[in-house]
Formats: C-alpha cells, structure tokens, sequence
C-alpha cells in the first residue's frame, strides 16, 4: 500500500512540475514584470521532474522496453530535429535576408539622405520608444525603427510601456506618450514625433562630433532671422536648426576676424555697401579656407562685385524676365529654374523646380585663376532673358533687345572651390618678390620671412567654398516651401558645411493609394473567395466521405 502511494506520490510531481513549467513560460512571454522571478519557478518545476525521473526511474525503464515506446521515441526525435531545422533556417534568414518595397509610393523604403547617415554610422545607437501597448502609433513607431535597424546593425530599440514601467520612465522625465530616447555612448536625444524627419535629426545629434555653428551677417540691412513676415528668414533659421547647426548672427563691422568656430557665413540679400574693412574681413576668411553663401538682390550695390570677382563670379546688373512663370500663377519677374549641374553634388539628381522672384544673372567669369575651379549651379529655361534695362522694367515694359539682353538659359548661382596656391605658385607670380638681372627671383629683405606659414601648414589649409545666388527671396519665408526651394537651399547649407552625405532629397509625404474597384470587380471577387472556395471544399469533402463509405 506505501508503495503505491508512494508511486502516485512521484506521479503526482511529475505532473505539477510540467504544469509548473508551462505556467511558467506562459508568464515569461505575457507578463514582462514577472521575468525577473520566474527563475525560481523554474528550478521549482524541474526539481519535480528529477523528483519523478528518480522515483519512477524502473517503470520509466520498462515503458522504454515496449516497441511502441521505441517508435515513440524515434517520432519524438525526427519532431526535433524538424524544428531544429526550422530554427537554424530562421536564424539564417534574420541575419541575412532581405526586403522589396512593392508600394508605388516606395512608403516603407527610407530617404536616401537617411540612408546614406545611416551606412556610414559609426557609433551604436539604441532607441527607447515610450508608448502604450498595443496602441496603433506603437505599432506605425515599430515598422519605422524596423526599418532603420534593418539598414544599420548598430541600431538597436526597445519598447516601454509607461503606465506599467514608472521609473524607467521618471528616469527619462517622460511626460507624454510617443516619447522617443536615442542614446549613443555620449549624448542622449529626446523627440515626440516618430517620423523619419525627427529620427534622422535626432541620429545626428547623438553622432555627431563637436557642434557645427551657422553665422548670419547683420548690419546691412539683410534679411532678419527674427523676422517671421513673408520677407523674413525665421524658417531658414527653423530649417537649419532642424538640420542640427546652431544659427547666430554676427556684426562683421564689429568683428576683426569671423569666428573660428564658423563652418558657414551666411550673407542673405544685404542692401547696403559692404565696408572696405568688412571685405578684407571676407578675404582673409577665404584664404584660410572658410565657406561662404552670398544672395544677392537685383539692384542693390552691395561693393561685393570685386571680391566675387577675384574668386572667378560675376555678378550682373539686370533683372531675370521669364514669361512662362505666368503659366504656373506667377509673376513673370519670378523666373522658373530647371536645369542644374548634374554632376555637382549639391544638384546630382535634383529634378523639382525652384522659384526666384526677382532674381539677377550669376556666372562663372571666363578668365578663371588655375586655383579656382567654378560651377554654373541653376539656370533658367530657354524662354527666359536677362534684361538689362531697368528703367523701363520698372515702367512695366519688359522686351528682349538682340543687342543688350542675353538669352537664357541665364545662370542663377555660381558655385566656387578654391584651392589655396602652393608657395611656388605664388613665387612664380612675382608676390613679395623682386626679379634680379639673372637667376631666380630673389626675396625682399633677403633670408626668409619669419612671418610667413611653412609650406605644409598652408598646403594643409581645406579649399574655401563659395556659393552665390542671384537672389534672396527663394528662401525667405513665402517661397521657402515653394516646390524645390527649400532643399536647393539646404543642400547648399550641407556642401559648403562639408556634410556631402546629408544632400538628398528630404523625406517624402505619403500618400495614400486606395483600390478602387468596380461593382463586377467586388462581385467577382466576394463569390469566388466568400462562396466558391468553400463550396469547392466542401464538395470534395462530400466526395471522398461518399468513395470511402462506398470501398467500405
């Protein structure tokens, strides 16, 4: 009788430790704050199992002894090694698989310009994603961090629930559903928005190194990054600081050097003349290979001509007229620019248009010096001309004249790199030298000059970057978002800052694409799917019961 009772007691723990463990992985897949103690239900389920393995270990043996224990068992191993095999091919095909995008829109396909950040990623990132479970936005945030995974390895994520995990969230101050945290080794970034416009910022502020700085000259009646009117240029302040520069404003007149920390000097349609200081300013950040944006105004006297000059630009005094901008509700002093240099990474597959209002011809000059090399960035359509009589233009008489006028296509940014010329280049042009009778040129004074750079400090030096525009408006507050307008200008920003993998197209809308059927259409298809197919099955069905009742 003990021994019975004992058999049923070791039988009785073999079925609660199964039990245990069942239970126990059902909690450690629904329940994510039981995990941290489901280790000891674990051990506890097993602990019965040994238990009923070393009481039951002699029926256990005799069961094993029976042939259908041995095709049981044989069964048991072919499952295993079946799922085996499952699991080894889905590991395979999680390291190494790949995705198309059928969708006419190309919605789940990133950005090029996110794809390129993300190739050349250097540092692990992880992003926690705060939002409710199961909620709709969760699941839109998770297919959006999917992708950005499946482009880069160091991307990693992780989802947390707020209302259910309080303190990591009092960690992070979060405050709202929809938060998002990007981490690298040294910074963290916070956004609420989990598009790829926000999460392509945020990327770059954690990787990035040091902190680029964006200077606006002031003091010449330029455009105001303060001023949110139609004129103003508050949303290119807005654009460049979603592109992660930091933007100030600098009084040149006041300044005896430009700033060191200045990766791009921005001057936007300045009104009045330019001091003779201030250009020597701007010469002086040239020769140490700075990187400047100028727009320029139609019928305004800058004092800049000779300086853009000396850097291979020149700049005319006319006025743009393009008469097919009518066509598209514009005025037709506001000409329409489609033609960019395919090969200069600021415009490589550019393709949408750009609006100048009232905009002044920009070319390369066509004496070049050999250590500048220039781009004609944007020209007009052929339809278009440069007028050169403004008076009349004013009196709203606007005609081609054969012998003043140029016809377009007409240039509208001139895009400049200057490579800073070797010493010898310069011995060789006679500057701060005297030619004797016989010999080579000798140098004033005798013996070196102590002031001088060595020759490997100066060749050292980057080419300086120039960019002019023939106007300022494209990128003022009222023609910013104007069909290309805004990344024209953006791509420029990103050149001339030396971020050549941040120009591309920024992300684009998408749109929906609904099916729209016809009523046969939706006929057809609900009686094959809905009454068809199954009625097909079912006669089968009826027909193999009726063959095997009728062999019976």
């Amino acid at each position: 009788m003990a021994r019975i009772e004992q058999a049923k007691l070791f039988t009785g723990l073999g079925y609660a430790g199964f039990i245990i463990i069942v239970v126990t992985a059902i909690a450690y897949g629904m329940i994510p704050a039981a995990q941290s103690y489901t280790w000891v239900a674990w051990i506890v389920g097993l602990l019965c199992l040994v238990a009923y393995v070393v009481g039951s270990f002699n029926t256990i043996r005799d069961y094993f002894k029976k042939r259908s224990a041995r095709h049981g068992v044989n069964a048991f191993i072919l499952i295993l090694l079946v799922l085996g095999i499952l699991v080894f091919v889905e590991a395979i095909s999680a390291r190494h698989s790949a995705r198309f995008d059928l969708t006419v829109s190309k919605r789940f396909t990133l950005s090029e310009q996110t794809s390129k950040i993300l190739k050349n990623l250097e540092k692990p990132v992880r992003i926690t994603a705060f939002y409710q479970e199961a909620s709709p936005q969760a699941e839109e945030a998770r297919g959006l961090l999917d992708q950005y995974a499946y482009a880069s390895r160091k991307i990693s994520f992780k989802f947390v629930d707020p209302d259910r995990f309080p303190g990591e969230a009092r960690r992070y101050k979060i405050t709202a559903y929809g938060t998002l945290i990007l981490g690298s080794e040294t910074r963290e970034e916070k956004i609420t928005q989990a598009t790829e416009q926000e999460l392509t910022n945020a990327l770059l502020r954690v990787t990035r190194k040091g902190e680029k700085v964006v200077y606006l000259t002031t003091g010449h009646d330029e455009k105001s990054t303060e001023n949110y009117g139609k004129d103003g240029y508050s949303g290119v302040k807005k654009a460049i600081e979603d592109q992660n520069y930091v933007v100030r404003d600098l009084l040149l007149m006041r300044a005896e050097e430009v700033p060191a920390d200045a990766s791009v000097l921005i001057i936007a349609g300045p009104g009045k003349t330019f001091f003779p200081e201030e250009i020597s300013t701007l010469k002086r950040f040239i020769d140490q290979g700075g990187h400047l944006l100028i727009l320029i105004d139609p019928e305004t006297d800058t004092g800049l001509r000779g300086f853009l000059k000396s850097c291979g630009i020149e700049v005319s005094q006319d006025v743009i007229v393009d008469k097919l901008s009518r066509l598209f509700g514009a005025d037709y002093l506001t000409p329409i620019v489609s033609q960019y240099a395919g090969y200069h990474p600021i415009t490589e597959n550019f393709k949408a248009a750009s609006f100048f209002p009232l905009a002044r011809s920009v070319s390369a000059a066509k004496d070049l010096p050999r250590h500048v090399q220039n781009t004609e960035l944007a020209k007009t359509g052929p339809s278009s001309w440069a007028e050169s009589d403004l008076v009349m233009l004013k009196k709203g008489h606007a005609s081609f004249d054969n012998e003043k006028d140029t016809m377009g296509p007409i240039p509208v940014a001139v895009v400049s790199t200057i490579q800073h010329e070797p010493k010898e280049a310069k011995d060789s042009q006679g500057e701060g030298l005297a030619s004797g009778p016989e010999g080579p040129p000798a140098r004033r004074g005798g013996g070196e000059d102590p002031t001088e750079e060595p020759d490997d400090k100066k060749d050292a030096l980057r080419p300086a970057r120039i960019v002019v525009f023939g106007d300022s408006d494209f990128a003022g507050n009222s023609y910013l978002n104007l069909s290309g307008n805004r990344d024209l200008f953006m791509n420029t920003l990103s050149w001339l800052a030396e971020e050549e993998d941040l120009i591309a197209i920024r992300p684009k809308k998408r749109e929906s694409q609904p099916v729209v059927l016809s009523y046969i259409q939706g006929r057809v298809i609900f009686w094959a799917s809905v009454v068809l197919l199954p009625a097909t099955v079912m006669i089968f069905g009826i027909v193999v019961l009726r063959l095997r009742r009728i062999a019976k």
